[in-house]
């Protein structure tokens, strides 16, 4: 190779790096070890990380620790599902178009509506993508404006800045109750009047827990002749109405819930679901039924104007990639616990997070925040600082919660979540520790 390119040795080849710039001394690295040993090594390592499996977590946040049916690990290994390769050949890709397909079909039940896209990338990403469809639908993406509740989940708020910041989209921010933790329909109706933004954007369950009123708020906004944008907690769908299904024109979920690990925070896969009038402002793919020459059933790439590949100046979104091999999982979890499953599981998680509130509240000096209904998580206040109580229980192998404490004008207060997985002994134990700590 360096005969090729006319070099004569390694050292020649890097010969325009100054000598200043090159390191004189071997790496500091240790000694190379025995595989066996370096696996022992790695394991080790690995064992000093705190998870949901070495502790009782409480956490959620938007990444929740739910059961994982042994199915979708045993269906998703299986080779054709694994490349997340963008099927464009749909005569050698018919299982993952098929499977796509099934997608799609069963978060549009979910969501309440008809179009859902191929996937994107997480709940973060759909939500801002919704944002920039909200604009292109309304004509008002030049320097237009947005309504964003301020009850939607921090990260999401980022990543909703960064999109929009390039655009310069203005986002104004509406408030929520503080008594209740909801959206104050009033006070959406003036915001709408007075700002009259190309969309209104919130989050239900909320960042709070807390569960909006969605058709209020649908039909708030299309008095107003504003696009209303949801981001919803899959899960939910088998307790209450689905927000398309009540007036809502583009639902957005993660998809993490479904049958996706926490692995650390990632990946995941992003739901976005509309109205079929707006079906071209969706990013992303969408996968049909169609024939092939013989008249047998297939599936193809029905829509696909809008990525960046085929319109990138009028591309919704120029993130081109999909989280397949992911959006199977999540069709495998609806598909293997069905729509009874889903609803038994969505009561389950609210039974579970209901009961872990009564008895947190029992403990001297802790309090519900808001007097809203509730799914699987909520805030509490706390007579201590948070840190300190999380420091504490850490010792004792519990994730207290989510430090709410400088966030939404509280202090002291945490977000605490009960998923299907709690059992009763888990959370009988949160409460005791909770209790000596604060004592």
């Amino acid at each position: 190779m360096l005969e090729v390119i006319g070099k004569k040795s390694i050292a020649d080849l890097f010969s325009t790096i100054p000598p200043t710039l090159k390191l004189a001394r071997p790496l500091d690295l240790p000694a190379a070890m025995p595989e066996w040993t370096l696996a022992r090594h790695m394991q080790a390592l690995a064992d000093k990380n705190a998870t949901v499996k070495t502790h009782n977590s409480f956490l959620g946040g938007g990444a929740y620790e739910h059961h994982i049916p042994a199915v979708i690990d045993a269906l998703i290994s299986r080779g054709e599902f694994l490349t997340s390769y963008t099927p464009y050949q749909p005569e050698i890709s018919q299982g993952l178009l098929q499977a796509l397909f099934e997608y799609q079909t069963a978060l549009a039940a979910v969501t309440g509506l008809p179009v859902v896209n191929g996937s994107c990338y997480d709940g973060a990403t759909a939500l801002a993508d919704s944002a920039w469809a909200c604009c292109l639908i309304s004509g008002k993406h030049k320097q237009g404006e947005l309504l964003v509740a301020e009850s939607i989940w921090p990260h999401y708020r980022k990543v909703l800045d960064t999109y929009m910041d390039g655009r310069q989209i203005v986002r104004h921010g509406l408030a929520f109750d503080a008594k209740t933790g909801r959206i104050d329909i009033g006070a959406l109706d003036a915001a709408l009047a007075k700002h009259k933004p190309a969309g209104f954007l919130f989050q239900t369950p909320n960042a709070l827990g807390i569960f909006e009123d969605v058709k209020a708020i649908a039909e708030i906004c299309a008095k107003h002749g504003v696009i209303s944008s949801c981001s919803f907690n899959p899960i939910a769908a088998g307790l209450v109405t689905p927000p398309g299904e009540l007036g809502i024109d583009i639902v957005t979920c993660d998809g993490q819930p479904l049958g996706l690990s926490l692995s650390a925070g990632g990946p995941s896969v992003g739901v976005f679901a509309t109205k079929k009038e707006y079906r071209k402002y969706v990013p992303g793919r969408l996968i049909g039924k169609v024939t092939d020459i013989n008249g047998n059933l297939a599936y193809a790439l029905v829509f696909e104007d809008r990525e960046q590949h085929v319109a990138r100046e009028r591309a919704t979104s120029n993130i081109c990639s999909n989280q397949a091999l992911n959006a199977i999982r999540a069709v495998i979890f609806l598909a293997s616990i069905g729509e009874n499953g889903l609803a038994k599981l969505a009561a389950l998680n609210t039974r579970k997070a209901h009961y872990l509130a009564e008895a947190l509240t029992k403990i001297p000096g802790v309090k519900l925040v808001y007097s809203g209904a509730f799914f699987n998580e909520f805030v509490v206040a706390l007579p201590k600082p948070v840190a300190g109580i999380q420091k504490a229980l850490l010792a004792e192998k519990i994730f207290v919660g989510i430090d709410y404490s400088g966030q939404f004008g509280l202090q002291h207060a945490m977000l605490v979540t009960a998923t299907e997985v709690k059992s009763k002994a888990d959370m009988d134990a949160y409460a005791d520790a909770l209790r000596k700590a604060l004592a």
